[in-house]
């Protein structure tokens, strides 16, 4: 039989000293992640001794990277009870995208930053809960892109930390107002070992003249990087994931792109 992996999951804390972090963009949890799944918590044990997370099996609903789990490790406790910051706890028969990164004992771990979503918020609070439009369609649009990757076979992991130097969001600016059909657009970028773009290739796009103009743009871009104390250097051929975000016009502010995941 085969060895069960396991997961351990950190989740935001919703206390009132909550853990502080920037959300990850879909991209780059996707990215960095070994294992993405929608999954369901199925049953959870008590913490073991000296251990900050406790088991839990899941159920995946649907797999969309990795190998396929029984078990999960979530950071907190399994009685809910006061811990840290970040600790949590996630009763049974709740559904959650889980975004796992393998950690150095060979567990993948999902940070209060790594991005999970939530996907039935009843388990939590007890009770029917509705959601707002926005967040339906935020969940929409993360479901569709992880459809996307996965019909794609998006499969690569990058780690690096990488950061565009602030000019993209100028060029976007001159496609204000614009009336787009989808939500979304997904480039590659292909990298040289001193950042310069060799690459970018659509995976999802817009549709053209769209598309071209805004992979010009993306090979235009200038972009730094760090990997374990390792500034601007990175593997020949590395790959990024870079995703072209449309919201349309909400009272009197116009429609935009953004590479702001909002």
């Amino acid at each position: 039989m085969k060895n069960i992996l396991h997961i351990t999951i950190f989740l935001f804390s919703i206390g009132v000293f909550a853990c502080s972090c920037d959300p990850p963009k879909i991209t780059e949890k996707y990215v960095e992640s070994e294992f993405v799944a929608s999954v369901t918590i199925l049953k959870i044990y008590p913490n073991q001794k000296n251990e900050q997370g406790y088991k839990a099996d899941i159920k995946i609903n649907e797999l969309y990277k990795g190998e396929q789990l029984k078990s999960i490790y979530v950071y907190g406790r399994s009685d809910n009870g006061i811990g840290s910051s970040c600790d949590i706890h996630i009763p049974v028969n709740t559904k959650l995208i889980a975004y796992a990164r393998k950690n150095r004992d060979g567990n993948y771990g999902i940070g209060m930053c790594s991005g999970i979503m939530y996907l039935d918020y009843s388990a939590i609070y007890r009770k029917k809960t509705l959601k707002n439009k926005k967040e339906l369609k935020r969940q929409k649009r993360e479901i569709e892109i992880l459809n996307t990757f996965k019909k794609k076979e998006i499969l690569f992991t990058n780690k690096i930390n990488y950061r565009e130097k602030a000019k993209l969001h100028k060029e976007l600016e001159q496609f204000k107002g614009i009336e787009l059909d989808k939500t979304y657009g997904i480039y590659e970028i292909t990298f040289t070992s001193d950042l310069t773009i060799t690459n970018v290739a659509e995976i999802s796009g817009f549709g053209n003249p769209i598309d071209k103009k805004l992979i010009e743009i993306i090979k235009k871009t200038e972009w730094s990087s760090f990997d374990k104390g390792i500034k601007d250097e990175v593997p020949d051929n590395s790959k990024l994931l870079i995703g072209i975000y449309y919201y349309e016009k909400e009272k009197e502010n116009p429609s935009f792109l953004s590479q702001w995941y909002l």
